[in-house]
């Protein structure tokens, strides 16, 4: 059985999703609605909380993830968001459902959530690298056993 995810930060990236679950999926532009994008203060990486109906987050729709794959994104996900089931817009403005990872509402109140707009060309430019060395060590925390059939 496959899933779908709606990514709309790092994970778009496909150096991060190859770390992560060691490909780079079919994926589709679009745009979720119902929903806005924060900068996380002192992080590189965004959030989505729920907002008006005006408001909208652009991204991608990761399609035919596997159930292991969507496990890996909730433990990589786990501490700051939750996972919400979503309807993004396509560019050919149909909907599919998606899962999403949402920031949770305990974190909320801790003024964490900044404007403007988390950047996804300045995170691939100023912070890749950095970000990249932090999943691996993730992955081998975690997943120790998907590292050692890697070599």
């Amino acid at each position: 059985m496959s899933g779908t995810a709606f990514v709309y930060g790092t994970l778009m990236a496909p150096e991060v999703l190859k770390l992560l679950i060691k490909r780079v999926p079919e994926s589709r532009a679009a745009t979720l609605k119902g929903y806005a994008r924060y900068r996380v203060k002192g992080q590189v990486f965004p959030a989505i909380i729920p907002s008006t109906s005006e408001s909208k987050v652009k991204g991608m729709v990761l399609m035919e993830l596997s159930r292991s794959e969507l496990h890996i994104l909730d433990v990589y996900e786990s501490e700051e968001y939750y996972r919400a089931t979503v309807e993004p817009e396509l560019e050919d403005g149909s909907t599919t459902p998606a899962d999403v990872y949402v920031w949770k509402d305990e974190h909320k109140g801790q003024l964490l959530l900044q404007q403007p707009d988390w950047d996804y060309s300045q995170f691939m430019q100023q912070h890749l690298p950095a970000y990249l060395d932090m999943t691996q060590g993730f992955m081998q925390e975690c997943f120790p056993q998907q590292q050692q059939q890697q070599q």
